[in-house]
């Protein structure tokens, strides 16, 4: 009797350690959390990558119901979904946005095959090569898991020094720029001028921001930037 009890405890015990361990091992949506970034866009994809590297990392941390970071959780288990910024609907693909559309030009994918021991998932955020994106295109990318999607999306703030959609930084641009710079106030461009935040505001256009418009004034293909017109990409206007 005393061995039969013995192995029903044993038992018991097990089912317990087992489902406490399935348990923790749930994610929990309303917890779990994802970074926000911002990607500074050249006209051209230019071979040399540097500024033409159109994508950002971002963090994905996954955890159970006790903020506990949960390892090995795979990344089968991830779909994305990319929207249009909330917080800005006049830039970009938002309802009354200047670039309709301008949301599905990036993809998503995940860089690890799992989450590691903090529980973190290395995503990228990607505009690809294939077009030149002359736009200002804040997004938003909600992270969904079989438990449900993470409240909480990661936010990628993405603009160009191509203010006047037409392939280049030129007289336009710098115009557009002044605008911004001067007044610090341009109306839909404002948030487009800023391409350095030192703070938490998008939108607050400093020195730091001109001095990084003035690298990248006159790049354009046949430019002093790029002598080769024959190493540009065709610029391709998604905002017709």
């Amino acid at each position: 009797m005393r061995q039969l009890f013995l192995a029903v405890t044993l038992c018991a015990c097990a089912t317990l350690v087992l489902a406490g361990s399935s348990f923790a091992r749930t994610p929990d949506p309303s917890q779990c959390t994802v970074t926000d970034d911002r990607i500074n866009v050249c006209p051209y994809d230019h071979p040399a990558g540097g500024d033409a590297e159109r994508y950002v990392d971002l963090t994905v941390t996954v955890v159970n119901d006790n903020d506990d970071p949960i390892e090995g959780y795979p990344a089968a288990n991830f779909s994305f979904n990319v929207m249009p910024h909330s917080a800005y609907p006049f830039l970009g693909g938002g309802a009354s946005g200047d670039c309709a559309g301008c949301e599905n030009h990036y993809a998503v994918s995940c860089i690890d095959a799992a989450t590691n021991i903090d529980g973190e998932m290395t995503i990228r955020v990607d505009l690809g090569s294939g077009c030149s994106p002359s736009m200002c295109c804040p997004v938003e990318v909600w992270v969904t898991l079989p438990q449900g999607t993470i409240i909480d999306p990661g936010e990628v703030l993405q603009n160009t020094w191509d203010l006047v959609a037409n392939g280049d930084v030129r007289a336009p641009d710098f115009s557009a720029f002044a605008t911004c710079y001067v007044s610090g106030v341009g109306g839909s461009l404002e948030e487009c001028c800023d391409f350095i935040t030192t703070g938490e505001t998008w939108g607050t256009i400093t020195p730091s921001d001109f001095s990084s418009f003035a690298v990248h004034y006159q790049d354009c293909c046949g430019s002093i930037k790029e002598p080769d017109p024959g190493n540009c990409d065709p610029f391709t206007d998604p905002c017709p």
